[in-house]
Protein backbone atom coordinates (compact mmCIF):
# COMPACT_ATOMS: atom_id res chain seq x y z
CA UNK A 1 0.00 0.00 0.00
CA UNK A 2 1.50 3.62 -0.78
CA UNK A 3 2.73 6.03 1.98
CA UNK A 4 -0.43 8.77 2.46
CA UNK A 5 0.37 12.55 2.20
CA UNK A 6 -2.15 15.03 3.42
CA UNK A 7 -2.88 17.90 0.61
CA UNK A 8 -4.65 21.14 2.27
CA UNK A 9 -6.46 22.27 -0.71
CA UNK A 10 -8.99 20.72 -3.43
CA UNK A 11 -7.12 17.72 -4.67
CA UNK A 12 -7.11 17.13 -8.47
CA UNK A 13 -6.07 15.74 -11.31
CA UNK A 14 -2.65 16.94 -13.14
CA UNK A 15 0.69 18.94 -11.74
CA UNK A 16 1.19 19.39 -8.35
CA UNK A 17 3.89 21.14 -6.19
CA UNK A 18 4.72 20.22 -3.10
CA UNK A 19 6.21 21.61 0.09
CA UNK A 20 6.02 22.11 3.71
CA UNK A 21 6.11 20.00 6.56
CA UNK A 22 4.56 17.02 4.20
CA UNK A 23 7.43 17.98 1.65
CA UNK A 24 9.98 17.20 4.47
CA UNK A 25 7.96 13.68 5.68
CA UNK A 26 7.72 12.26 1.97
CA UNK A 27 11.48 13.42 1.12
CA UNK A 28 13.44 13.47 4.14
CA UNK A 29 11.81 11.12 6.51
CA UNK A 30 10.10 8.01 4.54
CA UNK A 31 12.78 8.68 1.82
CA UNK A 32 10.35 8.77 -1.35
CA UNK A 33 12.36 9.25 -4.98
CA UNK A 34 11.44 9.90 -8.20
CA UNK A 35 9.60 7.79 -10.01
CA UNK A 36 7.71 6.19 -6.56
CA UNK A 37 3.70 6.34 -6.13
CA UNK A 38 2.11 7.76 -3.53
CA UNK A 39 -1.32 8.64 -1.51
CA UNK A 40 -2.63 11.46 -1.51
CA UNK A 41 -5.98 12.82 0.25
CA UNK A 42 -7.11 16.39 1.04
CA UNK A 43 -9.26 15.64 4.13
CA UNK A 44 -12.61 16.01 2.15
CA UNK A 45 -12.86 12.16 1.26
CA UNK A 46 -11.18 13.35 -2.06
CA UNK A 47 -8.20 10.94 -2.64
CA UNK A 48 -5.70 9.89 -5.79
CA UNK A 49 -2.24 8.00 -6.52
CA UNK A 50 0.29 10.52 -7.41
CA UNK A 51 3.59 9.87 -8.62
CA UNK A 52 6.74 12.04 -7.58
CA UNK A 53 8.01 13.44 -10.90
CA UNK A 54 10.82 15.90 -9.61
CA UNK A 55 12.56 16.61 -6.36
CA UNK A 56 14.18 20.26 -5.30
CA UNK A 57 15.82 21.26 -2.06
CA UNK A 58 12.59 22.48 -0.48
CA UNK A 59 9.66 21.13 -2.97
CA UNK A 60 8.66 17.91 -4.97
CA UNK A 61 6.30 18.24 -7.77
CA UNK A 62 4.00 14.82 -8.63
CA UNK A 63 1.65 13.79 -11.48
CA UNK A 64 -1.86 13.47 -9.95
CA UNK A 65 -3.67 10.71 -11.18
CA UNK A 66 -7.59 10.22 -11.22
CA UNK A 67 -8.98 11.48 -8.25
CA UNK A 68 -11.45 9.19 -6.18
CA UNK A 69 -14.54 10.96 -4.34
CA UNK A 70 -15.27 8.79 -1.01
CA UNK A 71 -18.90 9.20 -0.48
CA UNK A 72 -20.48 10.14 2.47
CA UNK A 73 -22.53 8.31 4.58
CA UNK A 74 -26.11 9.27 5.31
CA UNK A 75 -26.07 7.58 8.99
CA UNK A 76 -25.74 9.98 11.69
CA UNK A 77 -22.26 10.57 12.80
CA UNK A 78 -20.65 10.26 16.18
CA UNK A 79 -19.64 14.07 17.69
CA UNK A 80 -17.66 13.79 21.26
CA UNK A 81 -18.12 16.66 23.53
CA UNK A 82 -15.32 16.39 26.36
CA UNK A 83 -13.76 18.09 29.07
CA UNK A 84 -10.37 17.54 27.76
CA UNK A 85 -7.61 15.88 29.46
CA UNK A 86 -4.16 17.49 30.13
CA UNK A 87 -1.00 17.45 28.27
CA UNK A 88 -0.47 14.56 26.11
CA UNK A 89 -3.30 12.34 27.00
CA UNK A 90 -5.23 14.82 24.80
CA UNK A 91 -3.47 14.09 21.68
CA UNK A 92 -4.11 10.05 22.62
CA UNK A 93 -7.80 11.24 22.38
CA UNK A 94 -7.44 12.85 19.48
CA UNK A 95 -5.79 10.08 18.01
CA UNK A 96 -7.81 7.42 18.66
CA UNK A 97 -11.30 9.15 17.98
CA UNK A 98 -9.77 9.53 14.68
CA UNK A 99 -9.29 6.49 14.06
CA UNK A 100 -12.80 4.92 15.41
CA UNK A 101 -14.47 7.53 13.31
CA UNK A 102 -15.36 10.35 15.24
CA UNK A 103 -16.65 13.14 13.08
CA UNK A 104 -16.03 15.46 15.51
CA UNK A 105 -14.75 16.61 19.29
CA UNK A 106 -15.83 19.77 21.29
CA UNK A 107 -13.83 20.54 24.17
CA UNK A 108 -16.18 21.78 27.08
CA UNK A 109 -15.68 24.12 29.67
CA UNK A 110 -17.39 22.55 32.31
CA UNK A 111 -17.52 23.73 36.41
CA UNK A 112 -14.74 20.89 37.42
CA UNK A 113 -13.18 21.31 34.14
CA UNK A 114 -9.39 21.53 34.55
CA UNK A 115 -8.18 22.50 31.12
CA UNK A 116 -9.31 25.27 28.58
CA UNK A 117 -7.04 24.08 25.43
CA UNK A 118 -6.04 27.52 24.38
CA UNK A 119 -5.79 28.14 20.28
CA UNK A 120 -2.25 27.07 19.90
CA UNK A 121 -3.21 23.58 21.86
CA UNK A 122 -5.61 23.20 19.64
CA UNK A 123 -3.70 23.85 16.01
CA UNK A 124 -1.32 20.82 17.88
CA UNK A 125 -4.36 18.57 18.26
CA UNK A 126 -5.11 19.41 14.37
CA UNK A 127 -1.67 18.27 13.09
CA UNK A 128 -2.67 15.58 15.83
CA UNK A 129 -5.76 14.79 13.13
CA UNK A 130 -3.79 14.87 10.21
CA UNK A 131 -0.90 12.34 10.90
CA UNK A 132 -3.74 10.07 12.11
CA UNK A 133 -5.87 10.23 9.38
CA UNK A 134 -2.73 9.46 7.09
CA UNK A 135 -1.55 6.07 9.01
CA UNK A 136 -5.54 4.59 9.32
CA UNK A 137 -6.71 5.14 6.11
CA UNK A 138 -9.23 7.97 6.72
CA UNK A 139 -10.02 10.25 3.96
CA UNK A 140 -12.12 13.22 6.00
CA UNK A 141 -10.65 14.97 8.39
CA UNK A 142 -12.29 14.95 12.11
CA UNK A 143 -12.98 18.01 13.00
CA UNK A 144 -11.95 19.78 16.32
CA UNK A 145 -14.16 22.70 17.59
CA UNK A 146 -13.53 25.65 19.70
CA UNK A 147 -13.89 25.62 23.12
CA UNK A 148 -17.74 25.77 24.37
CA UNK A 149 -19.39 26.42 28.03
CA UNK A 150 -21.80 23.67 29.68
CA UNK A 151 -24.71 26.32 28.70
CA UNK A 152 -24.13 27.74 25.36
CA UNK A 153 -23.31 23.68 24.34
CA UNK A 154 -26.81 23.02 25.89
CA UNK A 155 -28.61 25.97 24.15
CA UNK A 156 -27.15 25.01 20.31
CA UNK A 157 -25.22 21.58 20.52
CA UNK A 158 -27.89 19.82 22.36
CA UNK A 159 -30.61 21.22 20.94
CA UNK A 160 -29.69 20.12 17.26
CA UNK A 161 -28.64 16.65 18.19
CA UNK A 162 -29.51 13.52 20.00
CA UNK A 163 -27.47 14.33 22.95
CA UNK A 164 -26.86 11.67 26.00
CA UNK A 165 -24.66 12.44 28.86
CA UNK A 166 -22.29 9.94 30.46
CA UNK A 167 -23.38 10.05 34.02
CA UNK A 168 -22.99 7.10 36.72
CA UNK A 169 -27.16 5.64 37.06
CA UNK A 170 -27.69 6.28 33.26
CA UNK A 171 -28.94 3.50 30.82
CA UNK A 172 -26.25 1.41 29.58
CA UNK A 173 -24.47 2.62 26.64
CA UNK A 174 -24.53 -0.66 24.32
CA UNK A 175 -24.56 -1.41 21.17
CA UNK A 176 -28.22 -1.89 21.21
CA UNK A 177 -28.51 1.72 23.06
CA UNK A 178 -26.66 3.12 20.23
CA UNK A 179 -28.98 1.78 17.10
CA UNK A 180 -31.81 2.95 19.09
CA UNK A 181 -30.55 6.36 19.54
CA UNK A 182 -29.37 6.39 15.60
CA UNK A 183 -32.71 5.35 14.26
CA UNK A 184 -34.33 8.64 16.19
CA UNK A 185 -31.66 10.85 15.15
CA UNK A 186 -32.35 9.80 11.40
CA UNK A 187 -36.31 9.77 12.00
CA UNK A 188 -36.00 13.13 13.48
CA UNK A 189 -33.55 14.37 10.63
CA UNK A 190 -35.68 13.19 7.76
CA UNK A 191 -39.08 15.38 9.50
CA UNK A 192 -37.15 18.29 9.95
CA UNK A 193 -34.71 17.68 7.07
CA UNK A 194 -31.96 18.29 9.08
CA UNK A 195 -28.94 16.54 9.55
CA UNK A 196 -28.95 15.08 13.17
CA UNK A 197 -25.52 13.73 14.79
CA UNK A 198 -25.13 11.61 18.00
CA UNK A 199 -23.75 13.81 20.77
CA UNK A 200 -22.08 12.11 23.22
CA UNK A 201 -21.44 14.23 26.79
CA UNK A 202 -17.98 13.80 28.91
CA UNK A 203 -16.92 15.17 32.07
CA UNK A 204 -14.01 15.85 33.73
CA UNK A 205 -12.60 13.50 35.97
CA UNK A 206 -14.87 14.92 38.92
CA UNK A 207 -18.18 14.30 36.93
CA UNK A 208 -20.70 16.76 35.78
CA UNK A 209 -22.64 18.89 38.62
CA UNK A 210 -25.85 18.39 39.54
CA UNK A 211 -26.83 21.81 38.08
CA UNK A 212 -25.22 20.77 34.47
CA UNK A 213 -27.18 17.25 34.77
CA UNK A 214 -29.98 19.18 35.29
CA UNK A 215 -29.89 21.42 32.43
CA UNK A 216 -28.86 18.63 30.21
CA UNK A 217 -32.27 17.19 31.31
CA UNK A 218 -34.29 19.84 30.45
CA UNK A 219 -32.66 19.87 27.09
CA UNK A 220 -34.59 16.33 26.55
CA UNK A 221 -30.44 14.97 26.53
CA UNK A 222 -30.78 11.13 28.08
CA UNK A 223 -28.26 10.24 30.69
CA UNK A 224 -25.81 6.94 29.78
CA UNK A 225 -23.69 4.53 32.36
CA UNK A 226 -20.26 3.44 30.79
CA UNK A 227 -19.50 0.55 33.60
CA UNK A 228 -19.34 0.06 37.19
CA UNK A 229 -15.41 1.68 37.06
CA UNK A 230 -14.14 5.65 36.94
CA UNK A 231 -13.08 5.74 33.91
CA UNK A 232 -10.49 8.66 33.14
CA UNK A 233 -11.78 10.73 30.13
CA UNK A 234 -9.77 9.13 27.69
CA UNK A 235 -10.62 5.86 28.58
CA UNK A 236 -14.26 7.15 28.57
CA UNK A 237 -14.32 8.45 25.04
CA UNK A 238 -12.69 5.80 23.79
CA UNK A 239 -15.29 3.58 24.91
CA UNK A 240 -17.80 5.38 23.35
CA UNK A 241 -16.22 5.67 20.16
CA UNK A 242 -15.85 1.98 19.63
CA UNK A 243 -19.60 1.02 20.90
CA UNK A 244 -20.78 3.58 18.36
CA UNK A 245 -18.66 2.52 15.75
CA UNK A 246 -18.97 -1.56 16.04
CA UNK A 247 -22.84 -0.89 16.43
CA UNK A 248 -22.94 0.94 13.04
CA UNK A 249 -21.04 -1.58 11.49
CA UNK A 250 -23.44 -4.42 12.87
CA UNK A 251 -25.94 -2.19 11.15
CA UNK A 252 -23.58 -1.49 7.75
CA UNK A 253 -20.33 -3.02 7.24
CA UNK A 254 -19.83 -1.49 4.31
CA UNK A 255 -19.29 2.20 6.66
CA UNK A 256 -17.52 4.93 3.99
CA UNK A 257 -14.13 5.47 5.32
Amino acid sequence: MAARFYVPENLEAGQLSFDGSEFHHMIRVTRHQVGDTVRLFDGTGREADAKITFISRHAATLKVGNVEKISETDHPQLILAVAMPKSSRAGWLVEKAVELGVSKIIPLKTSRTVVNPRESKLETLRGNIVSACKQCGRSRLMEIDYSMTWADFADSVMQENVTVVAHPGGAPFTESFVQGIVSEASRSGQKNSSDKNIVVAIGPEGGFSVEEVTLALTRDASLVSLGPRTLRVETAALAVATVFESAQLAENPRLPH
